[in-house]
């Protein structure tokens, strides 16, 4: 019974305890519930019943606030939807410019360290578990960083103290070092004047105004404008060994602008060359002014043309002037085809001779590179004096035009040289440079661009004259403008010319014409009481045969010769006579033709005299025996005649139907020496308003005495004696002829012709010339019908025109002698006398007197 008992109690005990865990369980769970219940109702406050099951898309959030902060830091706050419509989630901030994202539990971001001034979007938006809300945009735009700005500031001011203590410790060795090098300094910036640009149509009168009372503000402007400026070192020329390239050892290139080469290792000096950048009408460096080459700096020359591209070369010397080396023969002959300069070749494919110019088409290559060649047009101006220059300013204005019809946009920059490269080279571009501006802008400030020549190279227009002439070139060019044709245009042309567009109007060659005539003051010579008296003298009324030319007759030609006269210093009123006569500037050389009336009966002996001294082999008659009702003196006879000390001897007379040639002996009696011949080209058929009835007939003439006449061709050529050509006046009809003379040469050399200006240079050399306009047209007819243009292209050239010429001897037999081989037996140089301009004439003449020298 005791056992049964105890197994009994055992059981109910373990029965109570699970019953107790039992109830602990329940408690547990009890609990959980009421916490579930309550937190059912605290999300019943957040979301419906729906949206805890079925999750939306939440509503949108509002901006609580929006602030930058210092350092350019942007700040964000929001509120959370009202209806989150789902499990609560994250909050997001989106940066639009960087793509920055940042996520929160709760609504506040930050983003810092942004750029300064710049804007900024950002995007805020809430999510739940499954969709993101609403984004809300906000804009920003910042500020100056305030550490990055006083940073800066700092830094500046920091910059600012050691550039003035820089400043200051320099100024203070300059004063220590070379105080007249300052003083020097202040005294170019102070001398400088303060000159205005010149309106187009005020170029004449400031000629005027500055050429008067002997150039006077000329002469001020030019000499206040600093021939170096100090403050601009030239430390690299000065070195040892570039001194030695120099050609002059003041005529230094700047270090601010000097060209340099490329440098060659272990070789000092290699990148050096006495050449300067130079800018151009708003442009830059559109010029190098350079010395001219010396044996010795050839190589670095052409190197500089290789290395920038060049393709022109204007060289504005001879190589040889006066005796002395003025530049370097520094391109191959024709007959050495090419020559090489270090690691360049030169090649020279063609040459053309022109009276003031040289074109030369040149061919660069070079042995290290690809055998590609660069082709450089090299043209030399042979016309312009060292120290000095061009007689007529129209001679630059053709170099001009020629140098810019080889010139494109992808050349390189355009080498000009001289002997220093400074004077005559500085000149030329000063033209061409205000050329452009006067063109683009109406005016130009030539003292201006002067000024900053001279503060690229020194003494760039080394002379006043050269100043001057700058101002001349360009009033030539505004009051005349560009006159030349080409043969090939001249048809069309001529027809544009002559057309009277409307009708009442004149037309273009008309007004040309008394564009010539209204402005004919240009040529108009200055003449002093002197030379007046000389020519209003008795002595020399009764040999003008135009009596109202008297006072109008500006100036006369001196013969001179060596055997049969003294210096000029010797030259008197008693042993000097003058004769109505004017050289006449030919289109290869001056002083081709002399321009006289027909001889009076009390004037042949000094005709022939002069005929005699000049050593003339051609005289042109244009004048009948018998014109009008004045009769002419013929100036020799049938048989053997002496005037004075002059024998004359007809020997041959051949007549043709509009011209006859006779053939002369002339020599002196009292120099043992024999006769030379005179030919006589007499000329009769002219038309009642002084124009030639044959054309043809009449450059027939014209061309026989060219092909008697050595040929003008390459540097050494030949200059024959002058020939002597004579009307009634001495004006009216040479005047045609010597224009036709000039034209055709010009025509043949160049296929370009220029009336206007040749007929404003005879005028200016001899007054009377080309007066009507139907001689003014007769001279672009007369070319037009010589050089016939089909489609646009210049027929090639034939033969001379030729007319049937009937031979009727005069002479007796024996006498005769054939008139083809009738080339002068004496062609030699006459020595062209000394010209002096005067100082107050607006273009400088040449012209001369021809004085007969009593023996």
């Amino acid at each position: 019974p005791i056992v049964t008992g105890t197994c009994y109690l055992r059981k109910r005990d373990l029965l109570t305890q699970w019953l107790k865990i039992i109830i602990i369980i329940k408690i547990i769970l009890a609990f959980d519930i009421l916490l579930l219940l309550f937190n059912l109702i605290q999300w019943h406050k957040v979301v419906n019943y729906d949206g805890f099951f079925f999750p939306k898309v939440p509503g949108n959030i509002i901006i609580r606030n929006q602030q930058l902060n210092a350092n350019n830091e942007i700040q964000i706050d929001c509120v959370p939807p009202k209806d989150l419509n789902g499990p609560p989630g994250l909050f997001y901030a989106k940066l639009e410019n960087s793509g920055e994202l940042q996520n929160k539990e709760k609504c506040h971001f930050k983003f810092p360290g942004l750029n300064y001034h710049t804007i900024y979007t950002i995007q805020v938006w809430a999510s739940n578990s499954k969709h993101n809300g609403s984004r809300v945009k906000v804009t920003f735009a910042t500020s100056y960083n305030e550490n990055a700005l006083i940073g800066f500031l700092v830094f500046l001011i920091i910059l600012t103290s050691v550039a003035l203590i820089v400043v200051l410790w320099k100024i203070y060795s300059l004063q220590k070092k070379s105080s007249r090098y300052l003083c020097a300094t202040l005294v170019e910036l102070g001398q400088l004047l303060h000159v205005e640009p010149i309106l187009a149509e005020h170029l004449l009168d400031a000629f005027r105004s500055k050429q008067a009372d002997e150039a006077r503000l000329f002469l001020a402007e030019f000499q206040s404008i600093p021939r170096v400026f100090n403050k601009f070192p030239v430390k690299e020329a000065r070195k040892p060994y570039n001194s030695i390239k120099n050609r002059y050892v003041d005529i230094l290139p700047y270090d601010h602008n000097r060209v340099s080469l490329s440098p060659e290792s272990g070789v000092q000096g290699s990148d050096y060359i006495n050449a300067s950048y130079i800018d151009g009408f708003n442009e830059l460096r559109k010029y190098i002014a350079a010395q001219g080459p010396k044996e010795e700096t050839s190589n670095d020359f052409w190197k500089m043309v290789w290395e920038q591209k060049t393709t022109i070369i204007v060289m504005v010397t001879r190589c040889e002037e006066g005796n002395r080396p003025k530049c370097a023969h520094y391109w191959p002959s024709m007959d050495e085809q090419n020559k090489s300069f270090g690691d360049l070749v030169i090649r020279i494919n063609e040459e053309k001779w022109c009276p003031d110019y040289v074109v030369r088409k040149l061919f660069i290559s070079h042995k290290k590179e690809k055998p590609t060649d660069r082709e450089v047009t090299h043209i030399q101006f042979i016309s312009w004096p060292d120290h000095g220059v061009p007689e007529d300013p129209q001679l630059l204005l053709k170099l001009r035009r020629r140098v810019n019809a080889f010139s494109n946009f992808f050349s390189g920059p355009i080498i000009v040289h001289c002997s220093a490269g400074v004077g005559r080279t500085g000149s030329y571009i000063g033209i061409d440079a205000m050329m452009q501006g006067l063109e683009a802008e109406g005016h130009v400030d030539i003292y201006g661009y002067i000024v900053g020549l001279r503060r690229q190279r020194c003494l760039m227009v080394q002379v006043e004259a050269q100043y001057i002439l700058i101002h001349q070139a360009l009033l030539e060019h505004y009051i005349f403008g560009e006159t030349e044709i080409c043969l090939s245009e001249l048809p069309k042309e001529l027809i544009n010319l002559k057309r009277e567009d409307p009708a009442s109007e004149p037309s273009m060659l008309v007004a040309e014409f008394q564009v010539k005539r209204a402005l004919c003051f240009i040529s108009r010579l200055c003449l002093n009481d002197e030379h007046m008296l000389c020519n209003n003298s008795h002595f020399t009324v009764e040999y003008n045969r135009v009596t109202v030319k008297l006072a109008d007759e500006k100036s006369k030609e001196s013969e001179n010769d060596s055997e049969l006269s003294s210096s000029d210093d010797d030259d008197d009123d008693e042993c000097t006579k003058y004769i109505n006569a004017s050289f006449i500037d030919g289109y290869w050389y001056t002083e081709a033709l002399i321009a006289t009336q027909t001889p009076l009966q009390e004037t042949i002996a000094d005709f022939w005299q002069m005929v005699f001294q000049r050593k003339t082999a051609f005289i042109v008659m244009l004048s009948k025996l018998k014109e009008d009702t004045e009769d002419f003196t013929e100036y020799w006879g049938e048989e053997d005649k002496t005037y004075d000390d002059i024998e004359v001897k007809l020997t041959e007379c051949n007549n043709g139907p509009e011209f006859i040639v006779r053939t002369f002996e002339i020599k002196h009696g009292k120099v043992k020496k024999d006769a030379h011949k005179v030919y006589q080209y007499h000329y009769h058929k002219w038309t009642d308003s002084d124009l030639p009835e044959n054309p043809s007939s009449f450059i027939e003439v014209i061309r026989t005495l060219k092909e008697k006449l050595p040929k003008p061709n390459g540097p050494n050529r030949a200059i024959a004696p002058p020939i002597v050509v004579h009307c009634s006046d001495g004006a009216k009809l040479t005047g045609i002829f010597c224009a036709l003379w000039n034209l055709l040469d010009s025509a043949d050399t160049e296929n370009i012709i220029d009336v206007f200006y040749m007929v404003k240079l005879l005028r200016k050399q001899r007054s009377g010339m080309i007066l009507t306009f139907e001689q003014f047209e007769f001279l672009y007819d007369t070319i037009a019908s010589t050089y016939p243009v089909q489609n646009g292209t210049l027929k090639s050239s034939e033969s001379p025109l030729q007319t049937t010429v009937e031979i009727i001897s005069e002479t007796p037999q024996e006498e005769s002698k054939q008139v083809s081989d009738g080339k002068s037996e004496e062609v030699s140089e006459v020595p062209a006398e000394e010209q002096k301009p005067e100082a107050d004439t607006l273009m400088i003449s040449n012209q001369q007197k021809i004085l007969l020298m009593d023996p």
